[in-house]
């Protein structure tokens, strides 16, 4: 299944043909009724906007916000997380395909401005590193956080109120259209959860037996 590069909605907070996943999300967030639908080109973009189909194949109801990422066409699940120790922080993310582990990384960070910020310094820096993966991987990624600021910092539901943050923020709204959020509860039995709780803390030398 290829990229999605363009978004038809025909109902929706505003409608039409839009070329980014942000300002089609914008349209279709929260709208009781939304009917949208993503396409790999612009001809079958406008085959579906000019045609009587008005419910997605893939969609039958109304979109919850806690919910609109499972709609989306994404290439990976990724999950992140990061750890504190010493006055060091790390990172760890894996990629999922089909319930397995396809690709893992983590490391230990080098700012000491950042490690004031412990083990959040860790979970920045592994979505950082997890986007600039999928970047180099042209792929589309969901990401899976414990920690509400990851997408909240984003989203602008919280102030970034550090230059730690607001970097965070800056890139991470350079690279929309690659990835979305999905929140997950810490140390709740998630695998995959757990999985890159160990990676960051194997990173650090952290026992994890």
């Amino acid at each position: 299944m290829g990229k999605k590069k363009y978004y038809v909605v025909k109902a929706g907070a505003k409608v039409g043909i839009f070329n980014n996943w942000p300002e089609c999300q914008a349209s279709v967030k929260g709208y009781k009724g939304a009917v949208f639908k993503g396409f790999e080109t612009k001809i079958e973009a406008l085959e579906w906007q000019n045609s009587k189909e008005r419910v997605p194949e893939d969609f039958n109801g109304n979109y919850k916000a806690d919910e609109l990422a499972e709609s989306l066409n994404v290439d990976f699940d990724v999950y992140t997380d990061g750890s504190y120790q010493n006055g060091k922080y790390s990172y760890g993310y894996a990629f999922i395909k089909d319930g397995q582990v396809v690709f893992e990384s983590n490391g230990v960070g080098e700012d000491l401005e950042a490690a004031k910020m412990r083990n959040v310094a860790g979970e920045i820096a592994a979505v950082q590193h997890a986007v600039e993966r999928a970047k180099t991987l042209d792929v589309r990624i969901r990401i899976y956080h414990d920690y509400s600021g990851i997408s909240l910092w984003v989203s602008g539901d919280w102030q970034a109120k550090n230059k730690l943050t607001q970097a965070y923020v800056t890139f991470m709204r350079e690279h929309q259209g690659l990835y979305e959020f999905k929140k997950v509860a810490g140390h709740s039995g998630d695998q995959f959860n757990d999985y890159v709780d160990r990676l960051a803390k194997e990173a650090l030398g952290i026992s994890t037996k």
